[in-house]
């Protein structure tokens, strides 16, 4: 299994500081990155390898930040370089998943108290996201969500609270469906639109996030982040 952290993006979010740096190393608490969180919830499910999607003019921050993942734990970390903001399931070409299944999780997403079971994962075969219930109908909004047989980015009228989070995996012929994609209107290649492909044919499973779930990826969600939990969520 590849396991893979989406570290690129323009950050165009967390203007000014994108400007400045990566926006994945916005520290978060005394000591602790944005981007220390998904890793650390990586190492917590044993996870010893992974690999680092990075891109724009501050690639390289992430990469000495990192460096060779020993303070995570982790055995080894590769990198690989998305040149320009392309879309989630972009990031996914950007490595080699030749036969391999894939875990994928946003360099801004921040996971306590879920376990993930990837035996699971990898015996079942099929395509997993992970869904967090935001407990606010109009707050889900902002997200993707799965609603039966389709996946809706940013609802209008959404009628449930759980989302998509940056969270998913893939079994192993992800390659073949990632060759399918086309550009969406944001000439991005969409993870919804990947996600969608093994939905058609029945092979998405959902699961619930335990714990507690936050996306870092802009400055409202990022205070209310640092203001509820301040120094709890880290170590």
């Amino acid at each position: 299994m590849k396991v893979v952290v989406a570290c690129g993006g323009s950050g165009s979010r967390m203007a000014p500081a994108n400007k400045f740096l990566n926006k994945h190393l916005i520290p978060v608490a005394a000591g602790t990155l944005m981007v220390d969180l998904p890793l650390q919830f990586l190492s917590d499910q044993g996870i010893e390898d992974v690999c680092i999607v990075t891109g724009s003019n501050h690639a390289s921050q992430i990469c000495e930040y990192i460096s060779d993942g020993q303070k995570y734990g982790f055995r080894s970390v590769s990198y690989s370089f998305q040149p320009k903001p392309a879309g989630i399931s972009d990031v996914l070409n950007r490595v080699d998943i030749l036969d391999r299944s894939v875990l994928l999780i946003l360099g801004d997403n921040a996971f306590q108290g879920h376990k993930l079971d990837l035996e699971r994962l990898e015996k079942n075969g099929r395509a997993a996201c992970f869904e967090y219930d935001v407990g606010s109908v109009d707050l889900a909004g902002r997200f993707g969500q799965l609603y039966g047989d389709k996946i809706v980015e940013k609802h209008p009228e959404p009628t449930h609270s759980r989302i998509l989070t940056g969270l998913y995996y893939f079994p192993k012929d992800v390659f073949t469906r990632l060759s399918k994609l086309t550009p969406s209107r944001r000439n991005e290649l969409e993870i919804t639109d990947l996600l969608g492909f093994y939905l058609a044919e029945g092979r998405l499973d959902s699961y619930r996030v335990d714990g507690s779930w936050s996306d870092l990826g802009e400055w409202n969600s990022w205070q209310e982040f640092v203001e509820k939990y301040g120094r709890s969520f880290v170590r």
